[in-house]
């Protein structure tokens, strides 16, 4: 076969030849990577004719554009695992069960902490003097973990790439635990703000690293729905939890109950990624395929050899068969890296994909659309507690931690949303795009998002500013929280499809970025609600999440041109 005809195989169209090609039948593996954008590069000495000889990488830059769907409708499973038992794609559904497990309960038990302090403000104020919190205010103990959100994922994201995702994993898992220990002793303001702050730090391997790890152990088809489903109820779960916060402050007497209660479950999760959670980066090595060579990088470029020779390292050896042994359970605990990390070189490049990221339009946007729609259920959350405690609804301490079920609902609901509908439009889509799937075909699912984002808001406003039924209040606060969840996964499929390459860097920018300007606008909110009243300001803060969400129809019509465009000047 020749080399143009094997990348065609792998579902490669070429500029000239638009794509009204199928995989051929006779493969038994249809597929090996994010095949349409995914560049083929020729191994060294490569004798093609002169018309293979013009298929350079230039040829093949639709970055994130996937042959998807066969002609007879089957979902092509992608990227295709390797034969080794240290691939996260092949392991057993028990394994990856488990390892979700460990990762949803460590996230929900993050989120309560990085949440219940905005709950426990009001008993707090009887703690810490004016005075003693000068120059700053006292909700900065509520807002301060987004802060720490975006700067931690400046530092996990780059530390997983050098030394692989377990050990951040555990290393985050150990720092929740002190640092919630570190507030629960906590004497003064700023020992606590710095127990918070650590918190904050630990909890934001959650929205960053932890989307890596997902994407490490799923099938591109999987991603949406799998992203959604540890999202909602991680969050549906925390909402629960945060319920009771009330109940734990009053039984134990004092604020520091809530921290207390929750140091055992934090213990826990140090103890679940030991025993639950493998490496889940892996590096695939070359495969022979149809009388060539085919490798993938973890990065998912393609590059296709003529010989073992011609391939970096040559021919890898064979897999030994796993023999179960007392002492191999105990190894595979204590030793986390059971495959090959980028190292430290992989860290030393972050700087350069942080940088691109930073300039690039694309991922600019869902940054401030994150920052507006993340932020705004941040400072919906922060207000509406104190509002319902304040004439004319007079809510009492245990009664404003049942409201928490009006977010939990919320979080559920955007499951299907964002999960269940995204799945069906996006195969809809490929379908009519002759199998081939583009990540412009995510942006539908911004739409639902945006629009209730802005309208919860400003009807937040309006209703606490005329003091509407308390049902009202709940049922925006519950609108909000949803929006919130389901832009989770619309900006995370987007930007890490639509730049797959430099998926942690996105992921970064996007995150610190996001959760930094959140936490610019919680800082914000008070002053500006005493300038403009609270109903003006909810509704000015709907009108631009809504102006910067319609920046999204230019980019459904030529993003896919803008994102060629920045591959063939930073590739």
């Amino acid at each position: 076969m020749r080399r143009s005809q094997l990348t065609q195989a792998f579902g490669v169209t070429t500029p000239a030849e638009p794509s009204d090609r199928h995989a051929p039948k006779n493969f038994d593996v249809p597929f090996l990577s994010e095949c349409g954008e995914t560049p083929v590069e020729r191994g060294p000495s490569d004798d093609r004719a002169p018309k293979d000889e013009e298929m350079s990488k230039s040829d093949y830059g639709k970055q994130g554009s996937v042959f998807l769907i066969t002609s007879n409708g089957e979902t092509i499973r992608l990227p295709i695992p390797s034969r080794s038992p240290n691939d996260p794609l092949t392991w057993s559904p028990l394994k990856t069960f488990l390892f979700y497990f460990s990762m949803s309960v460590f996230t929900t038990i993050g989120l309560i902490q990085v949440q219940g302090t905005s709950l426990l403000l009001h008993t707090l104020e009887s703690e810490y003097s004016p005075e003693e919190f000068a120059p700053l205010r006292l909700d900065v103990l509520s807002s301060v973990p987004s802060l720490f959100w975006g700067i931690g994922a400046l530092i996990w994201v780059p530390l997983s790439m050098a030394i692989g995702r377990r050990p951040v994993f555990l290393l985050c898992s150990i720092i929740l635990t002190l640092s919630t220990l570190m507030a629960a002793f906590s004497q003064g303001f700023y020992t606590h703000l710095a127990a918070r702050c650590l918190q904050g730090i630990a909890g934001s391997i959650s929205p960053s690293t932890m989307i890596l790890m997902i994407l490490d152990v799923t099938f591109i088809h999987q991603r949406p729905r799998t992203i959604a489903l540890y999202w909602c109820i991680c969050n549906a779960m925390a909402n629960v939890g945060l319920a009771f916060t009330p109940y734990i402050v009053t039984a134990g007497g004092s604020w520091r109950a809530f921290y207390w209660v929750w140091l055992g479950p934090c213990v826990l999760t140090i103890i679940l990624a030991l025993v639950w959670s493998p490496e889940t980066y892996f590096k695939r090595p070359p495969m022979a395929f149809d009388g060539h060579i085919v490798a993938q990088s973890e990065s998912g470029k393609v590059t296709v050899y003529n010989s073992w020779d011609e391939v970096p390292g040559g021919k890898p050896m064979p897999h030994e068969p796993q023999v179960w042994r007392s002492s191999t359970l105990l190894r595979n605990i204590l030793f986390w890296n059971r495959t090959t990390t980028g190292g430290w070189p992989a860290m030393k490049a972050f700087p350069r994909q942080i940088l691109i990221c930073t300039i690039n339009p694309l991922i600019l946007w869902v940054l401030i659309l994150n920052a507006f729609v993340f932020g705004g259920m941040i400072v919906t959350c922060a207000t509406y507690v104190s509002l319902l405690m304040a004439p004319p609804y007079n809510f009492t301490f245990h009664e404003i931690g049942l409201v928490k079920f009006s977010p939990f609902i919320g979080a559920l609901l955007a499951f299907p949303a964002s999960g269940i509908l995204t799945s069906w439009v996006t195969k809809i889509l490929a379908t009519r795009n002759r199998g081939v799937h583009e990540p412009e075909h995510y942006l539908p699912s911004f739409i639902l998002p945006v629009v209730t984002s802005s309208i919860s808001l400003a009807l937040f406003g309006i209703a606490a500013e005329r003091e509407w039924n308390w049902r009202w209040i709940l049922f925006f606060v519950g609108l909000d929280y949803f929006s919130a969840i389901s832009m989770f996964t619309s900006n995370t499929l987007w930007i890490t499809e639509a730049f797959p390459r430099w998926a942690g860097a996105a992921v970064t920018i996007v995150g610190a970025g996001g959760y930094a300007l959140s936490f610019v606008l919680g800082s914000t909110i008070v002053p500006w609600i005493k300038s403009q009243g609270i109903g003006n300001t909810y509704v000015e803060l709907g009108i631009l999440s809504w102006l910067v969400g319609l920046v999204g129809f230019p980019v459904n019509f030529w993003g896919k041109r803008f994102r060629e465009y920045i591959y063939s000047k930073w590739d």
